[in-house]
């Protein structure tokens, strides 16, 4: 339509430039009903990230479990803080005050794996440093490293000897978990179980949020929890030593390793002696019977000894070895039940845990060492 204006010119009126609010709200209308599966996806992952909130600010309140028990906080190259302690690593990259290369006292080598290290005790209160501190007529270094699997195979007997080479050690203490019984690389039994190559996709890609999220830690602690129930250990293997007398043929592998060690040792100039560190469940009742409850199965054979006795009866002559079950055995109110957790991590981190001692079962192994087992030393 045009208007004349007061100047006599012709002017078209103009049209409105926003549009009618029934026009606006039927493309809003349009819009959401041709994206509603988007939307509703949106929704989701926001009621899912809210939720996650809400369990991490939840678990970091609650929980139990302490989530730099087994994963450090690294202070340094030289320092790893941990919730049960400190352990600090030496110029020669091992968890243990720096050596003096100079000393002329006998020189005795702890070998091991996350107990020798001190997982579960901290430096000052492992077996090694407390026998260290009582032995002064013997230099002790400690080549504890988390992980290790004992003499799992050729490669584990090279590295000792080279560190016998390297340190001018005297003798070698092999400080043996249950859980390095082991069948050797390439035998049939060695054939390992697919959830072993989940666990190690997990730890590459996953485990970074170990010590960032309550959420992860709770659900890994789950996870690890019923692969114990199932039968599969720390590295996703099977666990032979819960049944010993199936897994016979395994223990008879681990044992002619250590004896082919200790022969390379004797060669080197130097001896070996076999510290063989109980699971609690060996010595606790109240351990047994709380693990039991937890869905964790093993043969009969495990209480009573068997293991240990299997690898004594097979050690070579010459290797000295000491069972650590009698060390627990020995304490002054054995007629008690010991509970569970008196000398053991239990479920202080993010597993089911009776491989490592605390600071008290760290003392009461030292101790029965130093009155028992001497010359083992």
């Amino acid at each position: 339509m045009r208007q004349r204006s007061p100047h006599g010119l012709d002017t078209a009126t103009r049209e409105p430039l926003s549009s009618p609010p029934d026009s606006r709200r039927a493309r809003i209308a349009r819009l959401i009903a041709g994206h509603q599966r988007s939307i509703l996806l949106c929704w989701v992952v926001l009621l899912l990230c809210a939720l996650l909130a809400l369990a991490e600010v939840g678990l970091r309140y609650t929980a139990s479990f302490q989530i730099h028990y087994y994963t450090p906080i690294s202070v340094s190259n030289r320092l790893n803080s941990y919730s049960f302690g400190d352990i600090p690593f030496n110029s020669d990259g091992y968890p243990d005050r720096d050596w003096d290369p100079t000393d002329t006292r006998e020189r005795v080598g702890f070998w091991g794996d996350s107990i020798t290290s001190g997982i579960g005790a901290g430096f000052g209160y492992r077996y090694t440093d407390i026998i260290s501190e009582a032995r002064q007529d013997r230099y002790y270094m400690n080549f504890g490293g988390p992980g290790e699997d004992g003499i799992a195979d050729e490669v584990a007997i090279g590295k000792i000897l080279a560190l016998v080479e390297r340190f001018r050690l005297n003798k070698v203490v092999y400080a043996m978990d249950l859980n390095d019984i082991l069948p050797d690389k390439g035998a049939a039994v060695a054939q390992r179980p697919q959830l072993h190559g989940v666990r190690r996709v997990i730890k590459k890609y996953l485990d970074f949020l170990r010590t960032r999220s309550h959420v992860y830690y709770y659900l890994r602690l789950k996870l690890t929890s019923l692969a114990t129930r199932l039968g599969y250990g720390y590295h996703g293997d099977e666990m032979y030593e819960l049944h010993p007398a199936r897994n016979a043929v395994v223990v008879e592998q681990t044992v002619a390793r250590i004896n082919r060690l200790s022969a390379a040792l004797r060669r080197n100039g130097a001896q070996l002696c076999v510290l063989l560190f109980p699971y609690e469940m060996q010595v606790s009742k109240d351990a047994a019977s709380r693990y039991q409850r937890d869905g964790v199965r093993w043969s009969s054979e495990l209480l009573a000894g068997e293991p240990q006795k299997t690898i004594l009866r097979g050690l070579s002559p010459e290797i000295g070895a000491v069972d650590l079950s009698a060390a627990f055995a020995a304490i002054p109110d054995a007629a008690h039940p010991i509970p569970v957790g008196q000398y053991f991590v239990f479920n202080r981190g993010d597993a089911l845990d009776w491989i490592h001692p605390n600071r008290s079962g760290h003392r009461l192994i030292a101790e029965y060492l130093l009155k028992n087992a001497r010359s083992c030393l």
